[in-house]
Formats: C-alpha cells, structure tokens, sequence
C-alpha cells in the first residue's frame, strides 16, 4: 500500500474514532443541551460560539457524528453484503438471471432520497429507521456489479477443477471466487459508505423540524443556517466535519485504485 494510501486511510480513522467516542468524553454532552449564551453568540468551546438555542457548538459537535457514522456503516454492510450474495447467486444461475434481475430493477423506479425520508420522518427521525430502506433499494447496483465481476471468473480452469471435484457451488464461491474478489469488495464497501454518509445526511437535513432529536450534524446545519452571517461555526462546523469523515476516505480508495 502507497504511502498516501496509509496516510488518507490513518485520517479517515482517526475522524471516524473522534466521532464514535467522542460523546462519551464527560460532560460534553450535558453541556450540549445547556443554553448558555444569546442566540448564534460567538466565543465559547474552542471558540465556535452558540447556536440558535444559545447552546455551545463545540460540546454539540462532539454527539453529532456517532449516528451518522453507524447508520452509515451499517448501511454500506448490510447492502453489500445482500447485495453480494444475491449478485454471486444469479452468477451461476443463467436460466434465471434475466428474470431476477427485471425483477430487481423494477426497485430503481422508487427514488431512494424520498422512500428514506418517508421512513426517517415516520419512525420519529431515526436513521437506522432507513437502513432497510436503503438496503433493499442499491440491491439492483451492488448485485449486478458483483454478478458481472464474477461471471467471468466462473469459467476459470481453477473453479471447473472444483466443479469436477464435487466441491458444492457456495463453498467454491467462498473459497475460490471471493479471496479474488477482495480488492472489488473492498473499493465498493468503500464506497458504499460514503454514498450512505451523503443519503443519511440528505435525508436528514431535509427531515430536520422542530423536534430535538439530537445533535446530528446534518441537522445542526439545517437549523442553524439562518445565523450564518451571526456564527458562521454553527453551520461551517459539521459541514466541515462532514467532509473530514468522508473525503479522506474516497481519497483512500482512490489511491488504492491507482495502484
């Protein structure tokens, strides 16, 4: 691996920790609910000043990014993980494939942005309310990729040879066709990620209300945006924390690529 390939990867870890434990640091988040200040006052935690409630930026910072980072995760996972084992399956079945497959794409008519933001608003703002959602709806995308990936592999001499052994079609998959796979799987769960980052934070930016649902920062850019010009820090902040989770992982996987 590159040198800039272990560097973007080491940052991309760093921030995702910063965000996963970062709400256990004490106080913080008692001090996140806490008006102290007017509203959008500047100064404050790390000086990022107040938002509109007149409570610190920086202690609302720190709870913002746990959610969004497992909702995500958990949505890259699971959907690749089904939509692999979907993809690999129609692989070998070619009677079928043709028919599954219109099957699957009939879910590409239902815009993902909009099914999502139904559920997240439905089940009281909660985004692992999308993850089935989401789940089901890039199944189309992540089965024909890995179906087209492994396709071709399938007619290798060293998967026949398993054929005529006897060996069972999921075993081969997982023992011969899968370690193959890896560097695919690898840049597409990447991937996958990042595109669920951008859904849940869409869906939760257009799904913000008066409802205090937490300190997601998505939400927090949504509702402070009126005191842009008051306290830029209540809206550049989790943009910019937003970018520092994402980007240095699509610059990972993009280094990892060009190798």
């Amino acid at each position: 691996m590159r040198k800039m390939a272990k560097f973007w990867l080491g940052t991309f870890l760093f921030v995702a920790a910063a965000a996963l434990f970062a709400p256990f640091v004490p106080n913080y988040g008692e001090a996140a609910t806490k008006t102290m200040a007017f509203a959008y006052q500047t100064g404050g935690i790390w000086g990022m000043g107040y938002d509109y409630l007149g409570r610190p930026i920086a202690a609302q910072l720190m709870q913002g990014g746990q959610q969004l980072l497992l909702a995500s995760l958990a949505t890259a996972l699971f959907s690749q993980g089904l939509g692999m084992a979907i993809g690999l399956w129609l692989s070998t079945k070619p009677p079928i494939e043709k028919g599954v497959s219109l099957l699957l794409d009939a879910l590409l008519i239902l815009p993902m942005t909009v099914v999502a933001l139904v559920a997240y608003s439905s089940a009281g703002s909660s985004l692992y309310a999308t993850i089935p959602i989401t789940t089901m709806l890039s199944i189309p995308f992540t089965s024909r990729y890995y179906r087209a990936n492994a396709q071709p592999l399938l007619q290798t001499a060293f998967v026949e040879q398993a054929q005529v052994a006897g060996e069972a079609m999921p075993k081969i998959m997982i023992r011969e066709v899968v370690p193959i796979l890896m560097r695919s799987i690898r840049t597409d769960l990447g991937q996958a990620f990042i595109t669920a980052m951008y859904l849940l934070t869409t869906v939760s930016f257009l799904g913000a209300g008066t409802e205090e649902v937490g300190f997601l920062w998505s939400t927090m850019v949504a509702k402070n945006l009126p005191g842009l010009g008051l306290n830029p820090w209540a809206t550049t902040a989790p943009i910019l924390a937003i970018i520092a989770i994402t980007v240095p992982l699509n610059l990972f996987i993009d280094a990892v690529e060009e190798d």
